[in-house]
C-alpha cells in the first residue's frame, strides 16, 4: 500500500510537470529576470511563489484559472487574473522613478538606468510626440549639453555634445552606426532619421570608444525603433499639418507629414512590421526664388521581419531614404525676346540600410551578432528650370557632382558568458569583435575610388563588490587600413551610497582616424570651397567624466550633478588661409579641450513632470597659449538652461507640454590684423537665444490622438554673429546667423488599432 502511494505521487507530479504552464516576463520586448511571482487560486486558499530566471521565463505547476500577482524592484506590481493555460508574455512597467527605466546602451544584458554604470539620459516615444517633433534635431535641441548649427545651403544640421563636434558622436539606429556623413560637416545628419519609427532614444555622454570604436570620443546617441511583435495586429497610422513662420498652404508653403505603420504576427514565432513616411518642408524666408531655407522632400520606407523562439531571436530590418532638397536659382539677365530661366540645383539623397541581428541564449548570458550594409549616395543636379513653362529643360554637364558610400559593418559579442563567483564578489565579462569596410566613389573624390578598413577587438569585465561598488576595466585593440592606431583603454566606476544614491565616475582614451571625407572630399560650389587633405593625423583623446545622483526618499523628486573634461590630440578642424577666396581645408589643430559642469531637477508623479537644468561649459582657445595674448584666458565658457514640463490639466485627460532652452552666447577670440598691419586679438561672438515650444494633446481610449501646439513662441529666426569671416560656415552678409524660422502652429492626428 505504501509502495502504491509512492507511484500514485510520482504520476500525480510528473503529470503536473506535463502540464506546467509555460510564461515569460518581459519589458520592452526585453526579458526579466528575477521577478516574483505569487499565484494564488480563486478561493484565496492556497499560494504558490516563483521566480523567473535569466531568460524572463517560468513554469507554473498550478492550473488556470488562478490569480497572478507579479513583483519586481524596478516595474510597477501587475496582478491579473489567468483563465488560460496557453504559453503567455507577461508585460511589466517601469516605475514612475526615472532612474529604473531599462537601457541596452552599452550594457551587457538590459538593465535600468539606476544599475548601469553609465549615466543614459532617456527620452522616451511620449517624450517625442509631447513636442509634436518633426525630426530628431528638434527633439534633442532641447536637451542639455546638446546644441546645434544649420547649414541653410545644404539644409543639415551639426551636432555638438561636450562642447565636441558631432564628428566625435556616434550616432546608432539599434546598436548599428550610421553611415552617410553629408553636407558640408563631417557627422550624420540627424534629419535623415524617421521619427515617427522611435520608441526611444538612449545618450550616453562621455568616451565609449571602447565600446563602440571610433567616433564615440563625446558620447553616443542609440535610436532605437518601435517594434510591435506581441499583437495579432498593429496598424497606427496620421498626419501632421505646421505653419513655416506665418507660410502655409495645403499642398506647397509650411511642412506636411504623413506616416503609416502596421503589424502582423504570424504565429507565436514569427511576425512582419513595415513603416511609411512622406516628409514635405515647403522652405521658408529669402525673397522670390531664392529661399533662406530650401524646400526638402522625404520619403522613408522600413520594413522587418522577426523570428522569436525561448532560446533564439533573429530579425532582418531594411530602411530605405529619398530626399530632395531644391535649391531655386535666381532668374538670368536676359533680353525681353528670350524666355526667362534660372539655374537650379537639386541636392538628391539615396540610402538603403540592410542589418541583420540575432541573439543566442547561452545559459548565463547571450551571443549578439549584428551584420549590416548600407548604400548611401548623394548627388548635385544642376538644370537649367524656364520660368514661364514652369519645367526643367536642359541638364548642365558642370554641375552633377555624386559621391557614394558602401559600408559593411558587423558586431559579435559574447554577453556574460563567463562569470565569476567569489564570495560578494562577482565578475561579468563581455568579449568582442566588429568590423567596418568602407569604400567610397564620386566625382567630388580628389582622384579614384577610397577604401577603408577599420577592426577592433574589445573586451571588458564589470566587477560588482556586493551591492556597493562596481568597477568596469575596458580595453579596445583597433586595426586601420590607414593609420596605425593605439589601444583605446577605460575605466568606469559605480560606487551606491545609498540605495537612493549612485556616484559614477569613467576616464576613457579614445581614437579617431580621420574619415575618407577628411581626407579626399572635394565640396565647391557658390557657398563653399572646401577641400580634403590626405596627410592629416588621427585625433587621440583622454576624457573624464562624473556624475552624482539622488532619488529622494518616499518623494518623486531626484537631482543629478556633473561634470566632464575632454582633451583632444590633432582635433581634426578647419582651416582658412587669410585673404578673399581662399580654400578651406581640414588641418589637425595640436590640442583642444572643454571642461563643464551641469546640474539637474527632476519631478515625476502621474499628473506632473518636470525637469529643469543648467550647463556651463567651457571650450579650449588656442590664443591663450599665445606669449602675445597673456591676458586671454585658457577657456571661454557658455552656459545653458532647460525647463521641461508635462501637465494633466483638470482631470480632462489633455496633457499641457512645455520645453524651454536658453542658449547662452558663444565666444571666442580672433586674431585680427590692424591698419599697421599688427595682428591683435579680439573678442567675438555668436549671441545667446531663447525657445520656448508649447503642445497639448488628448488621448482617447488609447486609440485615437489629437495634438496642437506652437513652436519657437518668441518668434526667433536669426542672431548676431560676428565670429565667422568667412570658409566653411559663414554668417549671413549682414552678420546674423539663422537659428530657426519663427513662430510656427502645428496640429496632428494619429489612430492606432491593435488586435491583440
Amino acid at each position: 500500500m505504501k509502495r502504491l502511494k509512492y507511484i500514485l505521487i510520482i504520476c500525480l507530479s510528473t503529470a503536473l510537470a506535463a502540464h506546467a504552464q509555460e510564461v515569460k516576463i518581459i519589458s520592452n520586448d526585453e526579458p526579466v529576470s528575477h521577478a516574483t511571482i505569487q499565484v494564488t487560486d480563486l478561493n484565496q486558499t492556497a499560494t504558490a511563489y516563483y521566480i523567473s530566471d535569466e531568460t524572463g521565463t517560468v513554469s507554473i505547476a498550478q492550473t488556470p484559472p488562478y490569480i497572478a500577482t507579479i513583483s519586481h524592484l524596478n516595474f510597477k506590481t501587475k496582478t491579473d487574473t489567468i483563465h488560460h493555460s496557453s504559453k503567455q508574455q507577461w508585460q511589466l512597467f517601469s516605475k514612475e522613478n526615472t532612474l529604473n527605466e531599462i537601457v541596452v546602451t552599452g550594457q551587457y544584458q538590459a538593465q535600468s538606468v539606476k544599475q548601469s554604470v553609465y549615466q543614459v539620459n532617456v527620452l522616451d516615444e511620449a517624450r517625442i510626440q509631447a513636442q509634436g517633433a518633426q525630426s530628431l534635431t528638434e527633439v534633442l535641441a532641447s536637451e542639455l549639453n546638446i546644441r546645434f548649427s544649420r547649414d541653410n545651403a545644404t539644409g543639415s544640421s551639426s551636432v555638438s555634445l561636450q562642447g565636441l563636434s558631432g564628428q566625435n558622436v556616434k550616432v546608432l539606429l539599434d546598436g548599428v552606426p550610421l553611415v552617410g556623413r553629408s553636407g558640408v560637416s563631417n557627422e550624420i545628419d540627424l534629419n535623415q532619421i524617421n521619427i515617427n519609427t522611435i520608441e526611444r532614444i538612449e545618450i550616453i555622454e562621455g568616451p565609449m570608444a571602447v565600446n563602440y570604436g571610433a567616433d564615440a570620443l563625446a558620447g553616443v546617441i542609440n535610436v532605437i525603433t518601435k517594434t510591435n511583435r506581441h499583437q495579432k495586429w498593429n496598424l497606427n497610422m496620421g498626419i501632421q499639418e505646421e505653419t513655416v513662420g506665418k507660410e502655409f498652404s495645403v499642398f506647397d508653403q509650411g511642412i506636411h507629414n504623413g506616416y503609416l505603420s502596421g503589424s502582423y504576427r504570424l504565429n507565436s514565432h514569427w511576425s512582419a512590421q513595415a513603416d511609411t513616411r512622406i516628409h514635405r518642408f515647403g522652405g521658408w524666408g529669402g525673397t522670390g526664388r531664392d529661399r533662406l531655407w530650401y524646400p526638402k522632400n522625404q520619403f522613408f520606407q522600413s520594413g522587418q521581419i522577426h523570428y522569436d523562439s525561448e532560446r533564439f531571436s533573429i530579425y532582418y530590418r531594411l530602411d530605405y531614404l529619398n530626399e530632395t532638397i531644391e535649391n531655386q536659382g535666381a532668374p538670368e539677365q536676359i533680353s525681353p525676346q528670350s524666355d526667362p530661366y534660372a539655374f537650379d540645383k537639386e541636392y538628391l539623397t539615396d540610402r538603403w540600410i540592410h542589418q541583420v541581428q540575432s541573439e543566442l541564449s547561452l545559459g548565463k548570458g547571450a551571443m549578439h551578432t549584428v551584420i549590416s550594409y548600407t548604400d548611401y549616395n548623394r548627388q548635385t543636379h544642376r538644370f537649367k528650370y524656364f520660368l514661364l513653362d514652369g519645367v526643367p529643360n536642359i541638364t548642365t554637364t558642370d554641375g552633377q557632382d555624386t559621391i557614394a558610400f558602401q559600408t559593411t559593418f558587423f558586431r559579435n559579442t559574447l554577453d556574460d558568458v563567463v562569470q565569476w563567483h567569489l564570495g560578494n564578489t562577482t565578475w561579468h565579462t563581455q568579449l568582442g569583435i566588429d568590423g567596418t569596410f568602407e569604400s567610397a566613389q564620386g566625382t567630388t573624390l580628389s582622384s579614384g575610388d577610397k577604401h577603408m578598413t577599420d577592426l577592433g577587438l574589445f573586451a571588458s569585465t564589470e566587477i560588482s563588490m556586493g551591492d556597493k561598488l562596481k568597477i568596469r576595466p575596458g580595453i579596445r585593440l583597433t586595426y586601420n587600413s590607414i593609420f596605425n592606431a593605439n589601444p583605446s583603454a577605460s575605466i568606469n566606476l559605480k560606487y551606491n551610497f545609498s540605495p537612493h544614491s549612485q556616484l559614477r565616475l569613467s576616464y576613457g582614451r579614445g581614437f579617431r582616424a580621420p574619415s575618407l571625407r577628411e581626407l579626399y572630399h572635394e565640396f565647391i560650389d557658390a557657398n563653399h570651397n572646401i577641400v580634403g587633405n590626405d596627410e592629416l593625423e588621427p585625433e587621440y583623446s583622454n576624457n573624464i567624466n562624473g556624475d552624482l545622483t539622488h532619488q529622494f526618499k518616499d518623494t518623486k523628486w531626484s537631482f543629478k550633478v556633473s561634470s566632464f573634461y575632454n582633451d583632444v590630440h590633432n582635433r581634426i578642424s578647419y582651416f582658412t588661409p587669410e585673404g578673399t577666396n581662399q580654400t578651406t581645408t581640414y588641418t589637425n589643430i595640436l590640442e583642444y579641450k572643454t571642461l563643464g559642469t551641469a546640474g539637474q531637477v527632476t519631478y515625476q508623479s502621474k499628473k506632473l513632470t518636470l525637469k529643469a537644468g543648467l550647463s556651463y561649459i567651457g571650450r579650449y582657445h588656442n590664443l591663450s597659449e599665445d606669449a602675445s595674448a597673456q591676458n586671454i584666458p585658457q577657456f571661454l565658457y557658455s552656459p545653458e538652461w532647460i525647463t521641461q514640463l508635462g501637465y494633466d490639466l483638470f482631470d480632462t485627460g489633455i496633457r499641457l507640454s512645455a520645453f524651454y532652452k536658453w542658449v547662452g552666447a558663444n565666444k571666442q577670440y580672433l586674431s585680427i590684423e590692424d591698419d599697421n598691419g599688427n595682428s591683435n586679438p579680439e573678442i567675438r561672438q555668436l549671441n545667446d537665444y531663447h525657445l520656448l515650444d508649447l503642445s497639448l494633446s488628448k488621448t482617447w481610449k488609447d486609440v485615437l490622438t489629437v495634438g496642437m501646439g506652437a513652436k519657437n513662441v518668441m518668434d526667433l529666426t536669426t542672431i548676431n554673429n560676428n565670429i565667422s569671416t568667412g570658409g566653411a560656415h559663414s554668417s549671413n552678409s549682414d552678420g546674423r546667423s539663422s537659428v530657426a524660422y519663427g513662430r510656427s502652429f502645428f496640429m496632428k492626428i494619429s489612430y492606432q488599432f491593435i488586435k491583440n
